[in-house]
């Protein structure tokens, strides 16, 4: 899969969490099995759910969702620390101990678990819509609704990028949701050349979730370091340096969602799905917080 290794990151202009991630289109579900459209979906009380958060999506929804404050303003040189030590492990072509170390200045640089959470909110707001659809719900983002139905006799490819293009906000995080969310569906989806929705099943979601929020982090990732990507004199190493990246953030991502879960895919429901992503962003960097050099 690409990466955004090509950008050169933040600068000290940047805020920590940019207003894209604050505001944005809202992504609305359906029961693809609803036909009567006015029967009580709470279970019979006779409550009107019609405005649950559940029924819609958008990166505001999910800021409210995360505990504490940050300040969002610009802090000079917040990641230089970091950049220098991933600098070092480019150098060397790879290494745990300067990969730890820079993980965890960038863990604090970028405003913790909260602030990763925040600022990753438009990948938060297609994860909760990419799971509701898996989950069988009718997804519709600007008028256009997509359900696992109608991509029945496609490619898988075709299925995937379908999904993908429904899914992909219109901002500034675009590039970074579009290859997360192919990871995520080309790692979890069966290896088979027509898609049917039938496959996705209580693992394979387990399986997208945790890819999707690995590959997320790993862009944020990134995307912050910039240019020190390319301290690496040799495409070899560099190619090597993003396997390792990817596999350490991949470790710890699937430890707090299998926390998170206790192991049951079956407690991936659609009303925790939002709180889930942002608890496993959250724990992720703060596992990094925690390294030493």
């Amino acid at each position: 899969m690409g990466t955004s290794a090509s950008s050169t990151g933040p600068n000290n202009q940047s805020p920590l969490v940019p207003p894209w991630a604050e505001q944005g289109e809202p992504i609305q579900f359906g029961s693809c099995d609803d036909v009567d459209g006015g029967q009580d979906s709470s279970g019979g009380d006779g409550q009107d759910d019609s405005n649950d958060v559940n029924q819609e999506i958008d990166n505001g929804k999910v800021q409210e969702q995360i505990s504490g404050t940050i300040n969002t303003a610009p802090r000079p040189n917040r990641l230089a620390g970091a950049r220098t030590s991933f600098g070092e492990y480019a150098r060397g072509g790879g290494g745990s101990s300067n990969l730890r170390s820079s993980l965890r200045k960038y863990a604090k640089g970028s405003g913790g678990g909260s602030g990763t959470s925040r600022r990753l909110a438009s990948g938060i707001t297609a994860g909760t819509g990419l799971f509701r659809m898996m989950s069988g719900d009718s997804v519709t983002v600007n008028n256009i609704t997509l359900s696992l139905s109608d991509l029945n006799g496609l490619s898988t490819d075709q299925a995937i990028d379908r999904i993908t293009e429904h899914l992909t906000p219109d901002n500034g995080d675009a590039d970074a949701v579009r290859i997360a969310l192919d990871y995520a569906l080309a790692e979890a989806l069966p290896d088979e050349d027509d898609f049917a929705a039938s496959v996705i099943t209580e693992d394979v979601m387990h399986e997208a979730l945790s890819c999707y929020l690995t590959d997320l982090i790993f862009q944020d990732i990134v995307t912050g370091m910039g240019k020190a990507w390319f301290y690496t004199e040799h495409a070899s190493k560099h190619h090597r340096m993003e396997e390792e990246l990817r596999e350490l953030v991949k470790v710890v991502v699937q430890q707090q969602v299998e926390d998170l879960t206790h192991g049951n895919a079956g407690r991936i429901t659609r009303d925790n799905i939002t709180q889930l992503q942002v608890d496993a962003i959250k724990q992720t960097v703060e596992v990094w917080e925690s390294y030493n050099d």
